[in-house]
């Protein structure tokens, strides 16, 4: 079962209500839903689309001023999302990806300046 922050804790880090997909349904736990994020850095416009029961994620960033797209990062298979900063200067997560031989790790930063960082590690 993937791992993924509570809505709360998403909320402090996007600064921003999600719109979801199912928002209908009163009873339908967050986990269980599509949330779609969609913020601003000043310089950059993010939209961030979690799927946490399915290990989906889906970041899209363009540039501000001209709409320009800088990086599309679609992932299916998440096994970990973690907020590794979550203050007023810096905001960042990590995505980990678990394959058969090697772990994929993803360092996602929104602020101050959007930067992503891929690592694979060896697990044999």
């Amino acid at each position: 079962m993937p791992i993924f922050p509570d809505e709360i804790d998403l909320l402090s880090l996007f600064e921003t209500e999600p719109i979801l997909l199912d928002s209908t349904s009163k009873d339908l736990p967050f986990y269980y839903n599509e949330a779609t994020y969609r913020f601003s850095n000043g310089k950059e416009n993010f939209m961030v689309k979690l799927s946490p029961s399915y290990g989906e994620v889906k970041i899209q960033v363009n540039e501000s001023s001209s709409n320009r797209l800088l990086s599309l990062l679609d992932l299916k298979r998440v096994a970990k999302f973690e907020i590794t900063a979550d203050g007023e200067e810096c905001k960042s997560l990590l995505l980990t990806v678990d394959n058969e031989d090697a772990k994929l790790t993803i360092e996602f930063v929104f602020k101050p300046h959007f930067k992503q960082l891929f690592k694979e590690h060896f697990t044999r």
